[in-house]
């Protein structure tokens, strides 16, 4: 028994120390692992990928302020996105239907100045979701809004932001709007 109680209390006492020993094993191996590969064009023949960002895209953020970049978004959450509802009213009223809904894109230019000098909507999906009162549901034929791009081009054109970017930069704004969603 006293056999047992020694040999245990040995190894919980040279445990610990055995693993570090071993990670320290581990440590050296990667290192000598890195060095062999840094004596090599290895670096060189790496292919790093930004995906997704254009040299625009990549310069343009690096240039604009993180704090400056959230202020632009809490603009656009808090202040400017009430203009894609007053915009989609202009649809509903004209077609006289109010469930006329969808997603949209909208990308803004903001000069150095705060104000926002081009307007594009790359992407828009918003039409009737069901038909006015009095059309058959076999008889509907989903009407595309065609009030809401221009109106919202419109409103863009009026937009402020401050701060102002340190660069001109190009705000992406992906969006729903309507009953339906």
């Amino acid at each position: 028994m006293r056999t047992t109680t020694v040999i245990l209390l040995a190894a919980a006492l040279a445990g610990p120390g055995c693993a570090k020993r071993h990670l320290n094993k581990m440590d050296n191996n990667e290192d000598a692992m890195y060095a062999e590969y840094t004596k090599t064009e290895y670096d060189k023949d790496m292919v790093k990928s930004e995906e997704g960002l254009d040299e625009y895209d990549r310069t343009t953020q690096a240039a604009v302020s993180p704090k400056t970049l959230a202020s632009i978004q809490d603009t656009m959450e808090s202040v400017y996105e009430r203009d894609f509802g007053r915009c989609l009213q202009r649809d509903m009223e004209a077609y006289e239907n109010r469930w006329i809904a969808g997603t949209f894109s909208v990308e803004v230019t903001i000069a150095t100045s705060g104000k926002v000098v081009k307007v594009n909507m790359p992407a828009e999906d918003i039409k009737e979701r069901r038909p006015p009162k009095g059309v058959p549901k076999d008889k509907f034929q989903p009407r595309e809004a065609k009030l809401f791009a221009p109106c919202v081009e419109e409103s863009a054109f009026k937009w402020e932001f401050d701060p102002a970017p340190e660069v001109e930069y190009v705000y992406t704004y992906t969006g729903k709007v309507g009953e339906a969603y």
